[in-house]
């Protein structure tokens, strides 16, 4: 009720005026649009309403809320016809043109829009003119049903500009096609000045789609832009070609040597001397420069500053004619150098193509408009041809000058590139500080044309030689020019190049690289990834991808859980696992949780590839680098049950398993790791199967695995001992030449472990005649081994088991022993010491007793040995093997234990009362008693006992008494004031 009152307040001749002004300034507006058939359409229907609406009489239709009502509908649908065709009249015709099947759809919909609003002032109750009525009638039918298509032509033009766009750089002919198109689809004369101005408008069109946000709006605009700067610089080209060749041949045949001509008196201006750029005249016909001038004025006064004649008004006109032929004397001075320069260049002398080249590049700075004409006459090849002279200077000229000719003129750009001048540029880059200062320059100005930038890419060695000159910090001036080009040759805003990155890779210059895996596309990363998968990284190239971050990006695609994005990265991981500083940074990124959770995955490669890089990351450091991505340690309880579950799984992932478990028992606090493994339901009989196996390199990683856990915990040793088939598979490995010397030290050291008292190992190493082997192990280079395969063979040695100790010093054990006295690790001299005292020990009865096959031992005989009176042998005897020396110089070492075990072995020499002197000889000829009297001094009590021990035997003999005697005073004194109740009570 109260809209209908309000309706009824406005007078309806008011709102005729207010609609039938909206309906003109539309129609007018849209009239305004050249060459748009929609816009027409639009406009003439508006018109016609207009027409209509003032045939109609106000008083007649007066408080009718119909046609109250329709009239206002009308003016709102008129007002977004207005701002619709405001908004397209503001675009530039480039914009239009590419939207003109969406205009006209616009369009369409407006003029259909409008004529609804017509049957909204039911005509059929209103007492109106019945011709006004029957035409509003007709008119409301044909707009509902009118229907807009854009032009043929338009179409056509909009449909090539979007092929050729996508296409890229068009050719030159093409280019120019595309403007005759585009004028004659707007029936406009085609000119430089009306494309130029077209494609202001059309830019101003591209940073409005921006700040609305339409991305694919823009990407397809900036294409067109592209495309359409192109032929507007190839139209602009054409008409400098144009001028190029009238001029030349004008110049050709009128001047003599090309002589240049000096300028007349009336192109110079009267106050600067100079000849003028813009003549401009004054009110009383004088002719200045119009800065000078101008400057002139601006002192104050209104006169003439060289006559003095005062002027009416300070209005400048340019002289148009003067302007004009100072210009065609500045172009064909232009043009008779450029000819003379060509000659020069084409001589031999360098000092002639010097000033020519130095000619040029004035002609550059002078000219700009007008340095395509250098181009035209083919000197940027000769140029070229020039810059390959040994004179650097002259080498470095060349390309100054290329650059100034080449700069934002693509047509240079593109003959310079014909010419070979990538290829000649690349290869004097790095030819002395100004050739690389000019030769950067210059590559960074041809690199600002896309397709220019492509080709640089494709040149062999144009990377590699862009990071040299980098990388060697010799023109940091230059730093940024070539990190600019780098960043262009790796991405072109839109998409990565690939080949070009992995090329800088190669170089060292891995900030692209990282970038694209941190930005890229996944199709972008997958590649490069893939790519480094496969890659051979040294330590350089590693290096510089840590730096860059690399790490941190192949962490985030694990955590992406795609496995095509996964197992790539897995793969190029690995390349970085075993380098230390690389270590951190998986930890850090919070990489080990998730290689814990791959390992859990069915799928193989992955679980394999996971284990690896575990396997990697513990080494040498254990857990160190086992840590959540807040740096806190994993529980070993978790690393264990993942670790072990693949150990069971799959032969594939058991090796890297084992060797994860392998680091982490390594470290000196592996209790808890230990206990775990044995806890577990398949722990060590797990271990034992691989060995059994036999299968390397996982039978390897397992044998030192068991060694450590041997060595850390006894009690593993009884699986071992009671696992028959695992003792074999060990005693097959140490007889098995082929295997690494290391794996047999482990081998042999897991034996060691096993007591002396364990009949069962004693008689499988019997039956599997693995004496032979040990004693090799014992005379070859593997310290380790050697002192396993000792700890090993003790148990042969014992004095009560002649027939053994005759088994292996036929051998030539002792010999063996001589060499580890002397080079051998301290466990390994303390077992050699065990061995020959056992030995030595034993030595008059494996003289005495026969071979156990019935016959006497094959072996050379001493009939002077000193202490076993000429019975004796190399192989059983230390004298006679010449060990006792050896033996005495081991006393000289800092450990205890070494010094024990040497003096029980030398204390075999005073067994027997009757050997007692004889022995006595051989330990003063060696100088023995001189070192018992230094040991007596030890702080360790075992050994200054044994000390005490032995020279008490010794000095029984007064020539000994006579020989030693000013050292037993000072020995009495010091083991007296030892608090050790043994020592005292031998002292006293």
């Amino acid at each position: 009720m109260a809209s209908a009152m309000i309706i009824q307040l406005v007078p309806v001749g008011v709102l005729i005026n207010t609609v039938s002004d909206h309906l003109i300034k539309t129609a007018l507006a849209a009239h305004d649009i050249l060459n748009e058939k929609s816009f027409k359409v639009l406009a003439k229907y508006l018109l016609s309403i207009r027409t209509l609406l003032h045939r109609l009489d106000a008083r007649e239709i007066d408080g009718n809320s119909s046609v109250v009502r329709g009239l206002q509908s009308l003016r709102d649908e008129v007002l977004k016809s207005e701002n619709l065709v405001n908004k397209y009249k503001e675009r530039s015709r480039i914009s239009n043109l590419l939207n003109c099947r969406k205009t006209s759809e616009e369009i369409q919909q407006a003029i259909r829009d409008i004529g609804n609003t017509l049957s909204l002032f039911d005509l059929y109750t209103v007492e109106i003119n019945e011709d006004v009525k029957n035409q509003l009638m007709l008119l409301e039918s044909q707009m509902v049903h009118e229907v807009i298509r854009a032009s043929d032509d338009m179409v056509e033009v909009s449909e090539m500009l979007t092929v050729e766009s996508k296409r890229g750089r068009a050719n030159r002919a093409r280019a120019l096609e595309l403007l005759e198109m585009i004028a004659c689809s707007h029936n406009i004369a085609q000119s430089p000045s009306y494309i130029t101005r077209e494609l202001q408008k059309f830019e101003t069109d591209i940073e409005e789609a921006e700040r609305r946000k339409e991305r694919q709006e823009v990407q397809y605009m900036q294409q067109v832009m592209a495309l359409l700067s192109q032929a507007d610089a190839e139209m602009a080209l054409e008409t400098s070609r144009k001028q190029y060749l009238e001029l030349r041949q004008d110049v050709s045949g009128s001047r003599e040597n090309f002589a240049v001509h000096e300028p007349y008196s009336e192109f110079k201006c009267r106050l600067t001397g100079k000849v003028m750029d813009d003549p401009v005249l004054i009110s009383n016909g004088h002719t200045y420069e119009r800065e000078a001038i101008l400057h002139e004025f601006a002192k104050g006064g209104l006169k003439d500053p060289i006559t003095g004649e005062s002027l009416r008004d300070d209005v400048l006109t340019q002289n148009h004619a003067l302007y004009c032929t100072i210009k065609l004397w500045r172009q064909r001075n232009y043009m008779a150098r450029i000819l003379k320069a060509r000659i020069e260049l084409e001589k031999r002398n360098e000092a002639e193509r010097v000033r020519a080249l130095t000619d040029l590049m004035e002609l550059c700075k002078e000219s700009a408009n007008d340095k395509d004409w250098i181009v035209f006459e083919s000197l940027v090849p000769l140029i070229l041809e020039t810059s390959k002279s040994r004179n650097n200077e002259l080498k470095a000229l060349c390309f100054s000058v290329l650059t100034l000719i080449v700069k934002d003129s693509i047509h240079g750009k593109e003959k310079l590139v014909e010419a070979g001048g990538l290829k000649q540029i690349i290869r004097y880059m790095d030819r002395g500080p100004d050739v690389t200062t000019a030769a950067i320059t210059l590559l960074s100005e041809l690199v600002k044309t896309k397709n220019i930038l492509e080709q640089l890419g494709q040149e062999c060695g144009a990377i590699l030689m862009l990071v040299t000159v980098s990388v060697r910090g010799n023109h940091p001036e230059l730093a940024t020019d070539i990190e600019s080009m780098l960043d262009q040759l790796s991405y072109d805003g839109d998409s990565y190049h690939e080949e070009n990155i992995k090329a800088m890779v190669k170089a060292n210059w891995c900030k692209p690289f990282a970038d694209c895996l941190h930005k890229g596309s996944q199709g972008s990363k997958l590649a490069m990834v893939k790519w480094l998968a496969c890659f051979e990284l040294d330590d350089n190239r590693r290096e510089a991808l840590v730096k860059q971050n690399v790490i941190d990006a192949l962490v985030d695609m694990l955590k992406s859980k795609q496995f095509r994005l996964e197992s790539p990265a897995l793969e190029a991981l690995r390349k970085f696992s075993f380098h230390e500083k690389s270590k951190k940074c998986i930890a850090k990124a919070g990489g080990v949780p998730l290689l814990l959770e791959l390992l859990k995955k069915p799928q193989l490669e992955m679980k394999k590839n996971a284990a690896a890089i575990l396997a990697d990351l513990t080494m040498k450091h254990g857990a160190s680098f086992l840590l959540y991505e807040d740096e806190i340690p994993i529980e070993p309880q978790k690393i264990v049950e993942v670790v072990m579950g693949n150990l069971i799984a799959s032969l594939h992932t058991a090796e890297n398993a084992v060797k994860v478990l392998l680091h982490l028992t390594e470290i000196s606090d592996a209790n808890e790791v230990i206990e775990l493994i044995k806890g577990n339901d398949h722990g060590i009989q797990t271990f034992l199967g691989y060995i059994k196996i036999g299968t390397p390199p996982l039978r390897d990683h397992t044998i030192e695995l068991v060694f450590n856990l041997c060595q850390k915990d006894v009690t593993v040793i009884s699986f071992v001992m009671n696992d028959h088939d695992c003792l074999k598979a060990l005693l097959q490995v140490i007889k098995d030449s082929l295997v690494e010397g290391s794996v047999q030290a482990f081998a042999a050291g897991i034996l060691s472990s096993i007591p002396s008292s364990d009949d069962n190992l004693n008689r499988l190493m019997t039956t599997e005649n693995v004496l032979p082997a040990l004693v090799k192990m014992v005379s070859g280079k593997n310290l380790e081994g050697q002192a396993n395969a000792l700890g090993t063979l003790v148990r042969f040695t014992d004095s009560s088991d002649v027939q053994s100790q005759r088994s292996l010093i036929e051998l030539d054990l002792v010999l063996s022993l001589k060499q580890v006295l002397k080079s051998g690790t301290v466990p390994a001299k303390i077992w050699a010491c065990r061995i020959l005292e056992n030995i030595s020990r034993s030595t008059t009865k494996l003289n005495r007793e026969p071979h156990k096959w019935g016959f006497k031992l094959s072996r050379k005989t001493s009939l002077n040995c000193k202490l076993h009176k000429g019975k004796c042998s190399l192989k059983d005897c230390i004298v006679e093997a010449g060990v006792v020396p050896d033996i005495v110089e081991i006393l000289k070492n800092q450990n205890p234990e070494v010094i024990l075990a040497g003096l029980k072995a030398l204390e075999t020499l005073l067994l027997e009362e009757n050997m007692l002197e004889d022995g006595i000889q051989i330990l003063d000829k060696c100088k023995a008693i001189d070192q018992l009297f230094k040991l007596v001094h030890l702080d360790s009590h075992t050994c200054s006992e044994k000390c005490v021990d032995l020279l008490e035997v010794i000095l029984r003999f007064p020539h000994m008494k006579g020989a030693y005697g000013h050292l037993v005073q000072r020995s009495l004194a010091a083991v007296s004031a030892c608090r050790v109740p043994s020592l005292q009570q031998k002292a006293r």
